[in-house]
């Protein structure tokens, strides 16, 4: 639950250091007119949920990470509550999946029971994890300690970015493999590169990528699972 703790910490920063932070949504959003605050919509998204989210994850689609911050936060309990009941997941499996799933919802296609969908579509995303765990396709590349530290969940407990050892070659292989071979686009690969290999602080990849540090935990998490659930492709290829 740490990283659940981190987050109400990083909304409770964000709710004091952007007050107006919701103004430049109400023009474009009827839904969001009552609100004057981050928390405001949050407690908007309790109970007129569909139109909320809509408007949130609109701009979310138009490159808003702050949107997306908030659909995540009004999601933690139903989070939570999941991972409660799955004895092979935690929590930030099932928040490292929302994150992603917020970013790709085809809003157009699915307007109505938002939350619903996206609380299916995150289940089927951790399911189809397990499913290639169990085919054994799970296998660190050999040789190289730090490679190892890439492809294993990290940086969810709230630690300092600073706090990683020094990563060799190896991690730009695997990032140039994992673009090669469609797992992770050119925009994941700069988020890995800027946090493992350039070793930037939390702060700074926060600042580059104009997110915030909980969902850049997050992020990465997701990202380095999924690379993890294809290790033995990646090793062919950088082979």
């Amino acid at each position: 639950m740490r990283l659940v703790e981190a987050l109400d910490r990083e909304w409770r920063e964000l709710v004091r250091s952007c007050p107006v932070a919701a103004t430049c949504w109400l023009d474009r959003h009827d839904a969001l007119i009552p609100c004057r605050s981050l928390d405001d919509i949050l407690r908007a998204a309790k109970v007129n949920s569909d139109p909320v989210l809509d408007a949130l994850l609109t701009e979310v689609s138009g490159g808003d990470q702050l949107a997306g911050r908030v659909v995540l936060q009004a999601m933690i309990g139903r989070m939570v509550r999941m991972a409660q009941r799955d004895p092979r997941s935690g929590v930030e499996d099932y928040l490292a999946a929302l994150w992603c799933v917020i970013n790709s919802y085809p809003l157009s296609r699915r307007p109505v029971r938002i939350a619903a969908n996206l609380s299916m579509d995150t289940l089927k995303a951790v399911s189809e994890e397990h499913r290639w765990l169990r085919r054994g396709a799970v296998t660190l590349l050999p040789s190289s300690e730090s490679l190892e530290q890439l492809l294993e969940p990290v940086m969810l407990d709230g630690s300092s970015y600073d706090s990683l050892p020094p990563l060799d070659v190896e991690v730009r292989r695997v990032l140039g493999a994992g673009t090669l071979l469609s797992l992770i686009d050119d925009s994941d690969a700069a988020l890995l590169q800027s946090t493992y290999v350039d070793r930037m602080g939390g702060s700074r990849v926060a600042r580059r990528f104009h997110t915030s540090e909980g969902a850049v935990r997050v992020r990465c998490s997701r990202i380095v699972r999924h690379l993890a659930a294809h290790a033995v492709e990646l090793a062919d290829a950088a082979a």
